[in-house]
């Protein structure tokens, strides 16, 4: 069973790469990782309330830090609040969010990652270079029909709306359009 979800996570981490552009991948290309460590930060009663794991590379003597891999987050009670999947430089390849009671409340897809630093300090230096495309399903409960739906999907470039957006009923009707 260990060795199926080794094989998992190495598969899951390397099609996580079909995200980004080449340029993307050519800029990051120098880095060296010298460090990967699991980083664990509990509430006062002793439950874990953020588990992930901290990454460190090295370029040019420079070190830089950065959180890699599948994060957990958890409310006090125990119940998972995200759930985070990062690529190998810390950018977000998807993220799911629950309320207090495991409802999801949204979702999210990377499907792009692309930059416009031109080189590693300015990567590393800059938040304005890189540039994010995200599938986004945002979720609603319905404590009269007692179900949680989809209520809206669409696209955000660099945060934003993009494209065509949809509204659901509680039923699963489409019961708004409206392209940004």
């Amino acid at each position: 069973m260990k060795q199926f979800l080794v094989i998992i996570i190495l598969l899951s981490y390397n099609l996580s790469n079909a995200q980004h552009s080449e340029r993307f991948e050519e800029i990051l290309s120098e880095l060296k990782e010298i460090e990967s460590k699991a980083d664990t930060i509990r509430y006062g009663n002793g439950k874990a309330w953020w588990i992930s794991t901290l990454t460190t590379y090295e370029h040019n003597t420079e070190k830089y830090s950065t959180y890699t891999g599948r994060q957990v987050q958890y409310y006090r009670n125990g119940q998972i609040a995200s759930e985070i999947l990062m690529d190998k430089y810390g950018n977000i390849l998807s993220w799911n969010g629950f309320d207090r009671l495991g409802n999801k409340t949204i979702e999210s897809l990377t499907t792009e990652i692309d930059s416009d630093a031109s080189d590693l300090s300015e990567f590393f230096t800059s938040e304005k270079h890189i540039n994010f495309k995200r599938h986004i399903k945002l979720y609603k409960c319905s404590k009269k029909l007692g179900v949680c739906y989809l209520h809206k999907e669409g696209q955000r470039i660099n945060g934003k709306k993009k494209g065509l957006w949809k509204t659901y009923s509680e039923n699963g009707d489409v019961k708004k359009e409206k392209v940004y």
